[in-house]
């Protein structure tokens, strides 16, 4: 089950291109242009994962309505072209419910991160390879951002906000730290494609991720896995705002990896606790 989850993503992405071409060329042999219908919702599938390659995901992590809307159009449209055009619709909107509700739902923490409590130890590798832990969150307030990889379009558009948003911490003294269990050369690119004063932290063999029971098992795509922990374990995407001592203000894990919590959240969650611009 585990194997069939990490293929999800390309394997359902291949079926998708294969179907919609199929569906027009019968359509043209048959004159049928509302076999067309039956490919909307693999178009609509496809045409999602296209959007998420360059990060364009806000609007659609948190409410994937119009996809599944157009899905809905062309399982009932298909039924112009008569049941096996159904039954194609009907499988697309099958896979664009997979991927939504089955394939990016995460692993929940039996011990989750604690409100008004110091966080808890764990070790962690910098971008230069030395090995330190959380300990080094204790200087300043601080927002931590556990991220699955470069690899994963939600987590690069998160990166790309909070990196709008700098300047807005920056002036209430708050540090940004984005840790990864991704190979460390992925890391490395990363803290050099954001020119921002982010602290960027490898976590070697998931092993922050463990202390915390943040770890997704088989989370990475196998077309991703090389250099990354064994078995594609990967991290649960997670928020954590630290306050100066090293003491938790506010967590968030996501239970789906589609969604996560806006910078703008951060800025009212640092307020509420009196940390306001200088």
């Amino acid at each position: 089950m585990q194997l069939i989850k990490r293929v999800y993503g390309e394997v359902t992405a291949a079926l998708a291109l294969g179907v919609i071409a199929l569906v027009v060329v019968r359509a043209i042999a048959e004159s049928q242009p509302w076999w067309l219908a039956a490919a909307l919702p693999w178009a609509a599938y496809a045409l999602y994962l296209a959007l998420l390659m360059p990060g364009l995901v806000v609007a659609q992590r948190r409410h994937p309505w119009v996809q599944l809307s157009v899905a809905v159009v062309g399982v009932l449209a298909s039924f112009a072209a008569g049941p096996f055009a159904v039954l194609v619709a009907v499988l697309g909107l099958a896979v664009i419910l997979g991927y939504n509700y089955w394939y990016s739902v995460q692993h929940v923490s039996t011990k989750p991160v604690r409100v008004d409590e110091p966080l808890p130890l764990f070790p962690l590798t910098t971008v230069d390879g030395a090995a330190v832990d959380s300990s080094v969150f204790t200087q300043q307030p601080h927002v931590l951002m556990f991220i699955r990889g470069n690899w994963c379009p939600f987590c690069m558009a998160q990166v790309a906000q909070i990196a709008d948003q700098y300047r807005e911490l920056d002036r209430r003294g708050v540090a940004v730290a984005i840790i990864s269990p991704q190979k460390p050369a992925d890391t490395v690119e990363l803290s050099h494609r954001f020119d921002i004063p982010v602290s960027f932290y490898i976590d070697t063999d998931a092993a922050a991720a463990a202390a915390l029971d943040l770890v997704q098992p088989g989370g990475t795509p196998v077309i991703f896995s090389a250099g990354g922990p064994a078995d594609g374990d990967t991290v649960v995407p997670t928020v954590i705002i630290t306050d100066a001592t090293g003491t938790v203000l506010w967590a968030e894990q996501t239970d789906n990896h589609r969604v996560r919590p806006e910078p703008t959240t951060f800025l009212d969650v640092l307020d509420q606790h009196g940390i306001r611009a200088r």
